[in-house]
């Protein structure tokens, strides 16, 4: 599936993508010929500060990005200003440009890093069916059957995660329990 299409059936199912950066990039590169983006998406202001995030227009899907020495109070209060504006540089930043590096949440938000691990958990969890219990190399031709297959696997999944390492200390849990 292409990029493009993730994205239109993303966005019309309300599917909040999380995408890795390629791993083969690195170092800044220039939006538009104006402004440095840095390695997490966020623009970088011409004294090499990362600016700040100051909202997102859902209805445009753009994020805003204002000078990191500026603040609603003051105005801008840099050495050298980027913009005659009051309020100093601001930028924005179009997620359908580049929906892998331009994302929402911003990749250094809190918000990314719980949605983030709860995806490699989910991974992880993908990979330990498919490869280790080798969901895909059964040869039945019924759905019930794979199904069945399926929730020995998630059990054994679960038994796992209990960290049943023996099956004595499997029967002795199930003995606690009776008990």
């Amino acid at each position: 599936m292409t990029l493009a299409l993730f994205m239109n059936t993303a966005h019309g199912k309300n599917i909040t993508p999380f995408i890795d950066l390629n791993p083969g990039h690195t170092g800044h590169f220039t939006y538009k010929d104006d402004f440095t983006i840095d390695d997490d998406g966020i623009p970088v202001c011409k004294l090499g500060l990362r600016m700040h995030k100051d909202g997102y227009e859902a209805a445009k899907h753009r994020a805003k990005y204002r000078c990191p020495k500026a603040n609603r109070k003051r105005g801008c209060f840099c050495e050298h200003p980027c913009s005659p504006a009051k309020y100093g540089r601001t930028v924005h930043i179009f997620t359908d440009d580049n929906p892998r590096l331009f994302n929402i949440p911003p990749r250094d938000s809190k918000a990314w890093e719980k949605e983030y691990d709860r995806r490699t958990s989910v991974e992880r969890s993908n990979k330990r069916e498919k490869e280790d219990y080798k969901l895909e190399d059964g040869r039945h031709r019924s759905t019930k059957m794979w199904y069945c297959r399926l929730y020995g696997i998630m059990m054994l999944q679960h038994l796992d995660a209990w960290e049943m390492p023996s099956i004595k200390a499997f029967q002795e849990s199930l003995l606690g329990l009776a008990a």
